[in-house]
């Protein structure tokens, strides 16, 4: 029934762009007139609208991995037209919370039975928040209190919801077929990009490897170049807690704070001129913060979280930067580090040279695009060089 419904609302808005699509095409054979760019844009500026409101009723109907496809579409607008980003762009990640049972049943199973540690949900948790702190496509999570047996601390509870995979995994072979029948006749190869968003949900599922991925990164952060000498990162990062940890369960050290997607809420709440000093200095301590973990982690470890959006970075109350979820990490080999760097470098040094950057000369191109080869980009046949420049910025 899914599926049926998924299909019966792309389906019209496909008809709609083949109608469009055809109805040019004709017009041009007939009259052996092409229209311009922007008259073929204006063609379809209707279209769009018209596909962005039906596209958005059909996503706020199934939810599901659909969310999420809506959030990617909202913050690409080089990839997607503008009526689609700005109609998603109010998605939000808070969906249809699972009844506070059915979390119950899944922490009993994964962590009680599977675990064998205790009888009871009562003898791991002192207190456990039935409302959920935030409710998205693959989980949800409470605040809870551990009992003395645990340590007592206060914990965020990260939960699976029950079947999950099959569906979202389902969501997104329907887009790949959508997406399927359009490669070569759209700018971008939507197919592409639903196969890659299908290799990273496909990560989301094992908690286990979401705890060791946080446990790793904080630990490779807490360690200088030398390998040997602790220090202190400008960011916090939850620690796992080891006994409390399964596939589908994940108990982690609780953070106090708001997410940066509501930041500036928060600060005129409490009186705080968000264009004031006050907010300036955070975004600058937010930068450095970000500047340092993501640096070294992409340049230097090699490992890094990579899912940095709003919603995962948090503003906790002592003023300090928080980071969470790490259900999407990535690794890059030391050659790719290497060849990142030396593009960023030259790059930087164009940049500092006193040229005009929208004049390219051989040295330039030549440069970038060997650097840019090498990192995997690859140009359309007949495009210009020069884009393997821009296409780094």
């Amino acid at each position: 029934m899914r599926t049926v419904k998924f299909w019966t609302s792309a389906v019209p808005i496909l008809l709609d762009y083949y109608k469009t699509y055809t109805s040019i095409n004709v017009n041009q054979a007939i009259t052996g007139v092409c229209l311009s760019d922007e008259e073929c844009a204006i063609q379809y500026d209707e279209i769009h609208d018209k596909g962005a409101i039906k596209l958005k009723a059909m996503i706020d109907d199934l939810k599901g991995f659909y969310v999420k496809t809506g959030q990617v579409i909202a913050s690409r607008q080089d990839l997607f037209p503008r009526a689609y980003t700005e109609q998603l762009s109010g998605l939000t990640d808070f969906l249809d919370p699972m009844p506070i049972e059915i979390v119950r049943q899944v922490i009993l199973k994964e962590l009680v039975i599977k675990n064998k540690l205790g009888n009871s949900f009562d003898e791991v948790f002192a207190s456990f928040d039935e409302i959920p702190l935030g409710a998205a496509s693959v989980a949800q999570v409470h605040k809870a209190t551990l009992t003395s047996k645990f340590g007592g601390g206060v914990v965020a509870v990260k939960v699976q919801r029950p079947s999950i995979e099959p569906k979202l995994l389902g969501d997104i072979k329907n887009l790949k077929a959508l997406s399927l029948p359009l490669r070569g006749k759209t700018p971008v190869d939507y197919w592409v990009v639903f196969n890659e968003l299908e290799e990273q949900l496909k990560d989301e599922f094992d908690f286990i490897a979401e705890a060791q991925a946080m446990t790793s990164i904080k630990a490779h952060l807490q360690l200088d170049v030398d390998g040997t000498t602790r220090m202190e990162i400008p960011l916090e990062i939850p620690d796992p807690i080891d006994t409390l940890v399964s596939k589908r369960v994940l108990c982690m050290t609780f953070l106090e704070g708001v997410p940066l997607s509501r930041a500036k809420e928060e600060m005129e709440k409490k009186g705080i001129d968000p264009d004031g000093p006050e907010s300036k200095l955070f975004g600058k301590n937010l930068l450095t913060a970000l500047t340092y973990v993501f640096g070294r982690g992409i340049l230097e470890t090699g490992f890094f979280h990579a899912d940095p959006h709003p919603g995962n970075i948090f503003v906790l109350d002592d003023g300090k930067i928080g980071l969470i979820d790490f259900g999407q990490v990535k690794q890059i080999s030391k050659n790719s580090q290497l060849v990142l760097a030396k593009t960023m470098v030259a790059l930087d040094d164009r940049s500092k040279s006193g040229k005009d950057l929208s004049v390219y000369d051989d040295t330039d191109v030549n440069l970038v695009t060997d650097l840019s080869f090498q990192l995997g980009v690859r140009l359309k046949e007949g495009a210009p060089l020069e884009v393997s420049e821009r296409s780094e910025r």
